[in-house]
């Protein structure tokens, strides 16, 4: 029990008035010996006991009337010393959560909108004089107002205008932000209101760390958990738009695959999922799906045209559910007319064409007759070492290294390629260009560390030793989710009965943030994938020739070759996909350098980003802000734009599972006040706090008692 008014407990010392007053003023007698009373002395004796026990009687009750007074004007609460009481002004932090789940609908209503309506109703009915601050939280927190904390009015357009946002759930942020923003308040009295589904993800992902801050928080002040949520919602989300297995170019009809996965506990009947280009209603293919079970991961197929080059914003979308935010997945790719690849030759052969290091290679990157190479959408060109010259990389999009040999340091050999060549390579493939890489017997390991990988950072993982002897490579190896994911089925898991007579093994190592591609069946790495900048670089651990193995004759050669072009390729466009809440960077052109530019939002609203700022040498200009799902743009104001697609953390959809009021004491380690935000705000009204303070309870027992004092003293004052 606590006191708003302690020092009115000092009026307890009252209840020793009836006391004195009972001792002092005890009556006083002698004794005068009379014959006629010694025959009433028996009836005197039993009347006299019955009139100390009347008279006790009523110094009790007086002196517990004054007791319970003094208790009531101490205003007695089962609250903390800092919790807000009826009447007095509150010190209030309004926490909103904005992630992703919650937009799910329940009724006419989303949880966001509970929340907000919960949050109005706590600001109408705080006390005069009080303050509050608002605060949105997903993964990250931000103080959104008021100004002036005391201008309730302003609060609650404030909360108005919270937006939901496509991020995932951390409530740590938040409760880090509510403590900056008690220290700030100047009344004893303090409350939080966390507004949230109670999604077990926003109490996992740290959650030791934001139970011990909200012990902080606990200390300073009362603490409402009011939950916006009270079952799992229905719903499909779409976690991926897996672009075309080959080079997106144009005139072609390619094919997506769109990946459904219903994460609620029920299942979900009668669905449509669509595919469009750049918005392009009209021409949009859609798919009915029946039923997607709880749990279940589902893939459709679409198709799409692509009539024009350049990025190109590929969108699928689903209906309907009783969640809208995670409807819709957008995804930039890079469509070309055409590609150029600069193949160099570092073994090439005139005399006996099929044993120089890209013969095979030329092959599989130009699959179809020679009348038909110029209209091909893939454009390579093979040079020799001593021809590859930096300007030749002007116009290309992708470079394979095959076989080639490398300077020694502080010697000029012509037969190997030059270190201006080199260094333009590294400049090519961190602007956002490709690199495959095919080693082989006259590309020094030792010598290709030192040029490619600790100069320029082109190697995503250090070559060991050449080696010799017999392997094969292991489709089971290849992630699930790779773009080589195909090689894992028929027929081109057949790929395990490639024979490898020569290889260079990689020196693994966990830090290097490479991926390995897939494995040999021994264990050990055969391709390699890195970044480097913008760019991607691809490294495998055998040559394109059949001195290294049997691959180039084997029909799994041609897919993987084109694979990973598609891949390195679509680099360039990695840049364009973001999940909510990374930023976007755009370099600009020398063009506009000097221009202003803003950013276009999904919604077509337009924010000023400002003039481009050199970043690692280069003009880039930066979004910072991306919490919204769906295409941003980058522009200025004379141009249209180069388009970002911005999707909703999948994180966020993989579990809708909420933790109980039992579960979330359990974790903090002291129990909050929960509360349910339901259609009736009038839990918000303030009725808490009064039922926190016992001084009406108090005085009830003050009046009960004047009551009984008053009719026990008629009674006593009876005469006998």
């Amino acid at each position: 029990m606590s006191f708003i008014a302690p020092w009115m407990l000092a009026g307890l010392a009252a209840a020793s008035i009836p006391i004195i007053l009972h001792f002092f003023y005890k009556s006083r007698y002698r004794t005068v010996p009379w014959a006629a009373m010694k025959f009433l002395l028996t009836s005197v004796e039993q009347t006299s006991r019955r009139l100390r026990f009347q008279e006790l009687l009523l110094l009790a009750v007086r002196t517990a009337l004054l007791l319970f007074l003094a208790l009531a004007l101490a205003r007695p609460s089962s609250a903390d010393r800092h919790s807000g009481k009826a009447g007095d002004a509150v010190d209030a932090v309004l926490v909103l959560d904005v992630s992703l789940s919650m937009g799910a609908r329940e009724g006419a209503k989303t949880r966001l909108d509970r929340a907000k309506d919960g949050a109005l109703a706590v600001l109408a009915n705080l006390p005069p004089h009080s303050t509050a601050q608002v605060v949105a939280v997903s993964d990250r927190a931000a103080l959104l107002g008021p100004v002036a904390a005391s201008n309730l009015e302003l609060a609650k357009e404030v909360v108005k205008g919270v937006e939901l946002s496509a991020m995932g759930t951390d409530l740590l942020p938040a409760a880090e932000r509510a403590v900056e923003a008690l220290s700030r308040g100047h009344s004893p009295n303090k409350e939080v209101y966390v507004f949230s589904d109670m999604q077990r993800r926003g109490w996992e992902v740290q959650g030791a760390a934001l139970a011990a801050k909200l012990r902080d928080v606990s200390a300073a002040a009362t603490v409402y958990l009011v939950r916006c949520g009270t079952r799992a919602p229905r719903n499909v989300s779409i976690i991926g738009l897996a672009s075309p297995s080959g080079i997106p170019h144009t005139g072609e009809r390619a094919g997506f695959a769109v990946l459904l996965r219903n994460s609620g506990d029920e299942p979900v009947r009668d669905l449509t999922v669509t595919l469009e280009v750049d918005g392009r209603g009209a021409s949009k293919e859609s798919q009915a799906v029946p039923v997607v079970a709880p749990g279940e991961t589902l893939a459709v197929t679409l198709t799409a045209r692509l009539e024009k080059s350049g990025l190109r914003v590929v969108s699928a979308a689903v209906q309907a559910d009783e969640l809208d935010a995670d409807n819709r997945f957008s995804r930039v790719i890079l469509v070309r007319d055409q590609a150029r690849v600069l193949v160099v030759d570092g073994a090439p052969s005139d005399v006996r064409p099929e044993n120089a290091a890209t013969f095979y290679l030329m092959h599989a990157l130009r699959p179809v007759p020679e009348s038909a190479w110029g209209a091909y959408h893939l454009q390579p060109r093979a040079v020799s070492t001593a021809d590859a010259s930096p300007a030749l990389l002007a116009d290309m999009d992708a470079v394979v290294l095959a076989n080639v040999p490398l300077q020694p340091p502080g010697e000029n050999s012509p037969a190997a390629l030059s270190d201006e060549f080199i260094e333009r390579l590294s400049a090519f493939v961190k602007e956002g260009k490709g690199l495959l890489i095919f080693p082989g017997a006259r590309m020094s390991p030792e010598i290709a560390n030192r040029a490619l990988g600790d100069v320029h950072g082109l190697l995503p993982l250090r070559f060991g030793a050449a080696k010799v002897g017999a392997l094969r490579p292991d489709p089971n190896s290849i992630d699930a989710q790779s773009f080589l994911a195909p090689f894992r089925e028929e027929p081109l898991s057949r790929l395990d009965q490639t024979s490898v007579q020569q290889w260079v093994a990689f020196e693994e190592k966990p830090e290097s943030g490479a991926e390995v591609l897939f494995r040999w069946t021994d264990g050990s790495a055969a391709a390699v994938l890195g970044k480097s900048g913008a760019g991607t670089t691809i490294v495998m651990g055998t040559s394109a020739d059949v001195r290294g193995s049997d691959w180039p004759l084997r029909h799994t050669f041609l897919p993987f070759v084109h694979a990973s072009l598609a891949r390195l390729l679509g680099g360039r466009a990695d840049v364009h996909n973001r999940v909510a809440g990374e930023p976007a960077r755009w370099r600009v052109g020398p063009e506009a350098a000097g221009k202003i530019h803003v950013a276009i939002d999904p919604a077509g609203l337009r924010s000023r980003l400002g003039a481009p700022a050199l970043v690692d040498g280069l003009q880039m200009v930066t979004l910072a802000e991306t919490s919204k799902a769906g295409v941003w743009r980058i522009a200025t104001d004379e141009a249209e734009g180069v388009p970002f697609a911005v999707t909703p953390d999948a994180r966020e959809t993989e579990s809708y599972e909420t933790l109980s009021d039992v579960q979330i004491d359990e974790r903090l380690g002291f129990k909050p006040i929960h509360l349910v935000a339901a259609d009736d705000p009038g839990v918000f009204s303030g009725a808490e706090r009064m039922k926190r303070e016992w001084t009406l309870w108090v005085l009830a027992a003050v009046l009960a008692l004047v009551l009984f004092e008053t009719g026990l003293a008629w009674y006593c004052g009876k005469g006998w």
